[in-house]
């Protein structure tokens, strides 16, 4: 990971950001980064369950959400995320992605490198406002 300079990164500051990801080197990766940008990072967490607790409890503005975790899909937490209009990133292994465009703001395929997570990041932030 790079150094990032935070004051480069002002719309992203104090944002709360979930992240929900099961392969805990990405889900630590992503935080690090996030905290780096001075997001408020939610989680992570490797469950649907959980993530939905944290939606109610700390009220997320956008989502970076993996599609498969530890034996289950994250498609209801999507919709649920989406309902409450929280800007959903799909982060995950698959090329094309496996749902439908309109409830998600934006797609990373995995690998992903932290410019590509930032740029995602920044456009659905702006949406977001």
């Amino acid at each position: 990971m790079s150094s990032i300079k935070r004051e480069d990164f002002a719309d992203l500051t104090g944002v709360p950001v979930l992240v929900v990801d099961d392969a805990w080197h990405v889900a630590i990766a992503m935080q690090s980064t996030l905290e780096q940008l001075g997001m408020h990072v939610i989680g992570p967490t490797a469950t649907a369950g959980e993530a939905k607790r944290l939606m109610v409890e700390k009220n997320p503005k956008v989502a970076l959400v993996d599609i498969n975790l530890k034996g289950e899909t994250a498609y209801s937490l999507i919709d649920e995320l989406h309902a409450q209009g929280v800007q959903v990133i799909v982060v995950s292994g698959y090329a094309i992605l496996p749902l439908s465009k309109e409830r998600v703001a934006a797609f990373l395929q995995k690998p992903f490198s932290e410019s590509e997570l930032v740029t995602k990041l920044r456009a659905v932030v702006r949406l977001a406002r």
